[in-house]
């Protein structure tokens, strides 16, 4: 075989091992650092409550069983969000799906937000990087 030959076929080999371990994505691939929520809840002074749909995250951040009283309706793997100014902004309503990411749990936010009381599990979560994926 000739020097030419060679150096294409390891060219070529070269070519697939990197398309294989950076090029080639799958959709759960893409998915897999970053976890997809159902916006349960959506009240007053910000209180949002969210079900994970897919993604792993610590059953101790997680109620696995919580019921909202006005709504008469339990909800399981739920948490609230505790980072309610950036949430405020991502523009989503109560149904919708949406892709998150979890943000540092010693980030601040500060923004206006009224003192009105409602129920949220006792879970808090912050998120960061929220995409609406679909609406209710």
């Amino acid at each position: 075989m000739n020097i030419k030959k060679m150096m294409k076929a390891c060219l070529l080999i070269a070519g697939f091992f990197l398309w294989g371990i950076s090029g080639c994505k799958t959709s759960a691939n893409k998915t897999a650092a970053g976890y997809t929520g159902k916006l349960v809840v959506s009240e007053l002074c910000n209180h949002y409550v969210v079900a994970l749909e897919t993604g792993s995250i610590d059953k101790i951040d997680l109620a696995e069983s919580w019921t909202d009283n006005k709504r008469n309706m339990t909800f399981k793997n739920v948490f609230s969000v505790a980072s309610k100014c950036s949430f405020a902004n991502a523009g989503l309503a109560e149904g919708d799906l949406f892709s998150f990411e979890l943000a540092d749990s010693t980030a601040t936010e500060n923004c206006a937000t009224c003192m009105a009381y409602y129920p949220t599990p006792e879970q808090k979560l912050m998120l960061k990087n929220i995409k609406k994926i679909s609406n209710h």
